[in-house]
């Protein structure tokens, strides 16, 4: 007997819907991952299924600062937030200036940061998250600390993702990551979102060429991980381990 979707999923919807009437913990992370109730918030967000990367590899690695440039309406800010949350140590920097620029996402109009800080409060995620209402070079000038995840999703042309870039990759640990967004759109000219002037594929083969070693997963549109040190992490010692024996 062939048994509708719809009807296969609703016990797991009806378990979803007691729990969130009794857990922030559960409100959270089915607005921001699980459908039907992800689909019905606003988030007006392009990062598609690059939001499950973003929040496994926080909850994997455990970063205690995380920079994000480009926040929006917040999605992958409380996502990292909330897996820090789940962590128990942690903390994610949102920098946005929140006014509408070509990068803004559709429908938003750029009023992004009474709906980002709405959603931090409704979570319960305002200690794991402080939101930075600048540009990237306000931000900079003034940042002063180790990065264990650089995540750069903001000005989408060639000249602006390597200026962020280049102003925050200096600080990211040696075993820290830089995450880009929006790394495939060279592969998929024809979509809808698809928009003239995403540089972000550019400037990967630059620092592809340069000798850094990058890893893209192929959920649209692109999530590109590198280690800041050319050539990426290495996985021996820099001198060989003593022996034990006496």
């Amino acid at each position: 007997m062939n048994i509708p979707s719809t009807f296969q999923s609703l016990p797991r919807v009806l378990s979803y819907r007691c729990l969130r009437s009794v857990s922030k913990e559960a409100l959270a992370y089915t607005d921001l991952f699980v459908p039907p109730f992800s689909d019905k918030v606003e988030w007006k967000s392009g990062l598609g299924g690059s939001i499950h990367l973003l929040y496994g590899w926080v909850r994997s690695t455990r970063p205690a600062v995380i920079v994000e440039i480009g926040s929006a309406r917040g999605r992958s800010a409380c996502a990292m937030a909330l897996a820090c949350r789940q962590n128990g140590t942690g903390r994610v920097y949102g920098i946005d200036p929140h006014t509408a620029n070509d990068w803004t996402d559709g429908g938003t109009g750029g009023s992004t940061y009474d709906f980002f800080v709405g959603r931090l409060r409704r979570y319960r995620l305002t200690v794991w998250c402080e939101v930075i209402r600048a540009t990237s070079d306000q931000a900079a000038a003034t940042w002063d600390r180790p990065i264990d995840l650089l995540f750069i999703d903001g000005d989408h042309t060639y000249e602006g993702v390597r200026r962020d870039y280049e102003l925050f990759a200096k600080w990211v640990r040696p075993r820290g990551m830089v995450a880009f967004h929006d790394s495939l759109w060279e592969h998929h000219p024809k979509h809808p979102n698809a928009r003239p002037g995403i540089g972000v594929p550019r400037f990967m083969e630059d620092l592809r060429r340069q000798g850094f070693h990058l890893v893209t997963a192929d959920a649209f549109p692109g999530l590109t991980l590198l280690n800041p040190g050319a050539g990426g992490l290495s996985l021996l010692p820099s001198h060989p381990p003593t022996s034990d024996a006496s």
